[in-house]
């Protein structure tokens, strides 16, 4: 998994996007449309290479986008695209997408966490976990669940940019660390 850098314009555009969301009352169809916009062009390495050369006039690429797009997604959205294509910002696309769903998390109290545990842990492992993490963060969790054979023992927590690590092996690296010193 790639981690996309959200830049303060990105972050302007998907304020932007938000403020659309909250005047039609469409967070998730917004959401929704969006990941089907991020899938068409995942999926298109054409449409990749269109939209980011520069020699291909901003006219001929919102034709390209009204093509592509027209009746699958909102006028709004539509336009929206077009706007990113205008200013020459669709290549930040995906880090305006990102930056949206991370507003529609703050928004409903909602946090995706990545949990890693040196095994596949099981359902009541994973409920306590979970019930421990909604109770310390005060807020709704979105889990991801992963395995890292290399932590020893214990789990390690990946909250936005933080990274708690409670496993054994944490532990003996903090104390190598001070036994070095």
């Amino acid at each position: 998994m790639t981690k996309t850098l959200v830049s303060t314009i990105s972050k302007n555009y998907a304020k932007a996007l938000m403020e659309i969301a909250t005047e039609q009352k469409s967070f998730e169809k917004i959401e929704k449309e969006l990941n089907q916009i991020a899938e068409v062009i995942t999926s298109s390495n054409d449409l990749k290479i269109v939209m980011s050369n520069s020699s291909i006039s901003s006219s001929t690429k919102n034709e390209i986008i009204d093509e592509v797009f027209k009746n699958k997604i909102n006028t709004k959205l539509l336009n929206f695209l077009k706007i990113l294509v205008d200013k020459n910002r669709f290549n930040e696309f995906e880090a305006i997408r990102i930056e949206y769903m991370n507003m529609l998390q703050k928004r409903s109290n909602k946090k995706t966490v990545e949990v890693y545990s040196p095994i596949e842990l099981n359902f009541e492992n994973k409920s306590n976990v979970l019930f421990k993490l909604e109770h310390k963060l005060g807020c709704e969790i979105a889990p991801i669940w992963k395995v890292d054979k290399t932590l020893i023992a214990g789990l390690a927590f990946k909250i936005d940019d933080c990274v708690i690590d409670t496993s054994v092996r944490a532990k003996l690296q903090n104390l190598s660390k001070n036994i070095n010193r």
